[in-house]
């Protein structure tokens, strides 16, 4: 017997995989050059944001089906788009609800031949359709038709797909075939379907799956501090228990925190370190004190993230009062953003001007809870916050995800 090495696919060997098939998929199709219709376009990434297959789905743009599956160099294609142009494209066609397809381009060498891929990410937003008809000169495509793709085949424009296809895209929105942790995360997005009410009399629950509810125990809070204590006009911090229920069954468990006086409601946010040892680094002035930067954080993929966006009613804003501040709290779209931060960071947290920092912040540096003076743990926070912004107008490539300035 043997044993292999496993070894991680990169995404050039994922679709090198593809071309070798010589066929095209449920989820991926040839094309030799960019389309020259919009039209044509727009129809292929609705197909592919409907695939079936709950797949991401690939439109590999440089391969000639009729010259057994050659690539074709498309680098000098006038009708070639970057990921930038087919959001702004996207931007301007009416998709029902406002959502639409996650897009990006990739680009691959093959020899001197450049292929060029739209990655069309799965996600649970489907069915995509128009909710008015996209009408050019070069092409129609209907409003409220659904398309999808099944094997290798798009659903005509002019038609919809079958009845049980677009069922398992709308079972797919509801989560109704997942397993009650997946359901919840799903519905976590839903943030028009809740009624709130942050109350231990009341739960909040989902308005169609009322059996899901969100139960908060002020009855066990207890006064606290936080290094963002300081950016609120009222410092003081409140923390809860907060339960999120499935009829009678606790599916998960974490904690609010109301700030200000209860005018901004948060959930636990997670917590990581840079490995940054300040011991050793000029920037700390010789303070022994200080460790690797600690932050907190919310990735809107995961749990404490879709609780932020909930509670925060889609706004993304940490502060009230109709106010808005410096974020100590960082958000994240995705891993692949979060990941791209810590690079980012690790290569430049010396451009920090900490001086600066201190005497910006010098009225919330002096602020004490108990008698006990935090300047470390807050200076901590207003360094990694500092690195954020500059990271958020940096030019970066965030692994096919076109990253959204938070």
């Amino acid at each position: 017997m043997t044993t292999g090495v496993l070894t991680k696919m990169t995404f050039e060997d994922y679709i090198i995989q593809l071309i070798n098939l010589k066929h095209e998929g449920s989820y991926w199709d040839f094309k030799r050059c960019w389309h020259g219709k919009k039209a044509d376009l727009l129809h292929d990434i609705i197909c592919m944001a409907n695939n079936i297959e709950n797949q991401d789905a690939y439109i590999i743009i440089g391969v000639d089906e009729d010259d057994d599956f050659s690539t074709h160099d498309v680098s000098a294609d006038t009708n070639r788009k970057n990921t930038q142009n087919l959001v702004d494209f996207l931007r301007y066609v009416k998709f029902a609800g406002g959502i639409r397809p996650s897009v990006s381009v990739k680009t691959l060498h093959f020899g001197s031949d450049e292929i060029d891929i739209i990655v069309v990410r799965s996600d649970n937003n489907t069915p995509y359709y128009l909710s008015e008809q996209y009408n050019k000169r070069d092409g129609i495509v209907y409003a409220n038709n659904i398309y999808t793709r099944v094997q290798d085949s798009n659903t005509p424009k002019d038609k919809s797909a079958d009845i049980q296809h677009i069922e398992k895209l709308w079972r797919k929105r509801f989560g109704i075939d997942l397993s009650i942790k997946e359901r919840y995360l799903i519905l976590l997005e839903q943030i028009d379907e809740w009624e709130l009410n942050i109350s231990a009399c009341r739960p909040s629950f989902h308005k169609i799956f009322p059996e899901f509810t969100i139960h908060v125990d002020d009855d066990t809070e207890r006064e606290g501090w936080e290094p963002q204590s300081p950016f609120y006009p009222d410092p003081r911090m409140f923390f809860s228990p907060m339960k999120l229920m499935y009829h009678s069954t606790m599916i998960f468990e974490t904690g609010l925190i109301s700030c200000d006086g209860g005018r901004r409601y948060l959930p636990y946010a997670d917590e990581r370190t840079l490995d940054i040892d300040f011991k050793k680094d000029v920037l700390t002035k010789g303070n022994s004190n200080w460790g690797n930067l600690h932050y907190y954080f919310y990735d809107l993929t995961k749990l404490s993230g879709k609780l932020f966006n909930l509670l925060t009613e889609g706004t993304l804003n940490f502060f009230s009062r109709g106010g808005f501040g410096v974020n100590l709290y960082l958000i994240f779209s995705n891993d692949s953003e979060h990941s791209n931060f810590r690079d980012f960071a690790h290569r430049n947290y010396n451009c920090v001007d900490i001086k600066a920092l201190r005497e910006r912040h010098s009225h919330r540096l002096a602020q004490e809870y108990k008698g006990k003076k935090n300047e470390s743990r807050i200076l901590n926070l207003l360094i990694v916050s500092e690195l954020y912004n500059y990271w958020s107008v940096a030019e970066v490539d965030c692994d096919l995800i076109p990253r959204k300035l938070l």
